[in-house]
């Protein structure tokens, strides 16, 4: 039996109005009664998570920043990290403002951009409808780049198009040595150190508590998923899913939009 379930957030648990529905809720609270662990593994910011994790009541510690971070969502700790070394970032960011293209870099808790954008504006906006343990913070900055030498960055972030001069400059972003980059939305594409991925970091929690993977089962829909579902004992891809992660994947399950994870996680454990 599976002792430790993970699962990625956008297009795979919540649902596309960003919600988990009361039945899916209701069985993971049942799932963790008898003593299984589940866990969010995600692209998103440590605190973007956590809301989701108290609501659910999770206990074990998250995957955020694409497995850049490991957070304990109890003490807030954070167990593991993987920063940007300003040598890169430097390089990563040359390349951005060629392209002038927008940014944001990411610590454990904050956001930063070098000027006001969608995504800033968005999370000062709903962060008044959180408490403070729920809110993103954002900050404006002058010099991004001063940042890599001031703070532990672990993930850079863009807002790309499907454009050919978008795929122009992934192609120079990932011809650096040392970077990894990932999809983890339509039109959202990060950068991460190589061999930072969900993949390493789901085997780094599976050391923290004892677990094999074997004993893991995954879900997850797009790019930044991948490593997660090769390295689970089961690996289940989402419905929504593109080809390429079906073909990784053990199994198949309905869209996020259809209770794809309560549907296998009912046929796994017999609950139906």
């Amino acid at each position: 039996m599976y002792k430790l379930i993970v699962t990625d957030m956008d297009g795979t648990l919540l649902n596309s109005d960003k919600q988990v529905s009361p039945e899916t809720l209701e069985a993971l609270q049942a799932l963790m009664r008898t003593g299984a662990r589940f866990t969010l593994a995600t692209g998103r910011i440590y605190r973007a998570a956590k809301r989701y994790a108290d609501q659910i009541g999770i206990t074990t510690p998250l995957i955020c920043c694409n497995g850049a971070v490991i957070v304990d969502p109890v003490t807030d700790e954070l167990l593991y990290g993987a920063p940007i070394p300003v040598t890169i970032g430097r390089q990563v960011l040359d390349i951005a403002r060629r392209y002038d293209v927008y940014f944001h870099l990411y610590d454990k808790e904050t956001i930063y951009s070098e000027r006001m954008e969608k995504l800033i504006a968005y999370f000062q906006r709903i962060s008044k409808e959180y408490p403070p343990e729920h809110r993103v913070r954002t900050e404006v900055v002058p010099d991004a780049l001063a940042l890599f030498e001031q703070k532990d960055i672990y993930k850079i972030g863009f807002h790309f198009d499907n454009s050919e001069r978008s795929a122009e400059m992934r192609r120079e972003i990932e011809a650096i040595e040392g970077i990894t980059g990932y999809k983890s939305l339509d039109t959202i594409y990060d950068v991460l150190l190589t061999g930072v991925d969900k993949g390493t970091a789901l085997a780094r929690l599976c050391g923290i508590l004892g677990v094999s993977r074997e004993e893991v089962m995954a879900f997850g829909d797009n790019e930044n998923d991948l490593e997660m579902l090769e390295y689970a004992g089961m690996g289940v891809a989402m419905a929504n899913a593109e080809a390429f992660v079906h073909d990784v994947a053990d199994h198949v399950t309905a869209s996020n939009d259809d209770e794809g994870v309560l549907r296998a996680l009912e046929a796994v454990f017999k609950w139906a």
